[in-house]
């Protein structure tokens, strides 16, 4: 696995494998690496020639100062992980080198119109969120080229935005989503976990048994809004739970999902704070209400 701190050097590198003929695969990465994002470099491995992973803390998309300065960071098992999950390009860069002209620069992925997929569910709660999204993957994707973007479904809204992005700007890439890889008691694997005390990691395993309930109600036929506020009354009811939303929305737009309407996919998505960490996850439905 060669390790590239710096833009130049990478797309120097990336530039001589495209030429060779080779196909190229990227997984964008915060760090703290887990099963989960070993899941997506093992997808990459399967149908590219190389592959390459970023690890960048991207202050950007934190509108929380202190939740950038709790978020883990552990650079030598990541790229113990990363070597033994077949990764062979890791590119772990400084913050002047992903923004040469600084975080506050102009980003035309940041200026396209993304309507409900940036103002709903995450967007709603965390402001500025998938402007630094885009701002970083559009930067990342220019200097690594990829053929295959991996992504995972556990980050449902964030793949829409970054869909709809490459859609927008025109980049010749494609998106391939990674099921979201589990604990044995379902909880959503989340670089974020490391940080629940022992008693917040069992109640957050109650997140995962109510969004598996509504999928449940949904392919049972109960009305979308009831099982949303069935699942909201079981996760306040736990002391140490406290969910933002729980929302049963249309797949491609992120509106709320109408009962008995075509869709191709349905999202239970929610956003639930165990203790003091905040944690996302959902469950998708294909075909809705069959």
């Amino acid at each position: 696995m060669l390790i590239f701190t710096t833009a130049s050097e990478l797309s120097t590198a990336l530039a001589a494998e495209r030429s060779a003929g080779h196909r190229v695969g990227f997984v964008p990465t915060m760090g703290a690496l887990h099963a989960g994002h070993a899941s997506l470099v093992a997808s990459s491995v399967a149908s590219c020639d190389r592959t390459v992973v970023s690890v960048f803390v991207n202050p950007t998309q934190f509108n929380d100062g202190s939740d950038l300065d709790a978020y883990p960071r552990t650079p030598e098992a990541d790229a113990e992980l990363l070597r033994d999950a077949g990764c062979t390009h890791l590119y772990r860069p400084t913050i002047e080198d992903v923004y040469p002209a600084g975080t506050a620069a102009p980003s035309a992925a940041a200026d396209l119109e993304y309507g409900a997929l940036t103002t709903r569910l995450e967007g709603a709660h965390r402001p500025g969120h998938f402007e630094g999204v885009v701002q970083v993957v559009s930067r990342l994707l220019d200097i690594v080229r990829p053929h295959v973007l991996f992504l995972g479904q556990k980050d449902y809204q964030q793949v829409a935005v970054i869909r709809h992005m490459i859609g927008q700007l025109g980049l010749e890439v494609a998106v391939e989503t990674v099921e979201t890889v589990r604990e044995a008691d379902g909880l959503a694997l989340s670089s974020r976990n490391r940080r629940l005390g022992e008693a917040e990691r069992r109640a957050a395993t109650v997140i995962n048994r109510q969004l598996a309930g509504i999928v449940t109600g949904l392919n049972c036929g109960w009305p979308a809004r009831e099982l949303e506020r069935l699942a909201l009354a079981a996760l306040r009811a736990h002391p140490l739970l406290e969910p933002e939303y729980v929302e049963v929305v249309d797949g491609d737009t992120l509106l709320p999902y109408q009962d008995g309407a075509p869709a191709r996919e349905v999202v239970a998505a929610t956003a639930v704070h165990a203790g003091s960490v905040r944690l996302i996850d959902n469950r998708t439905l294909r075909p809705p209400n069959p």
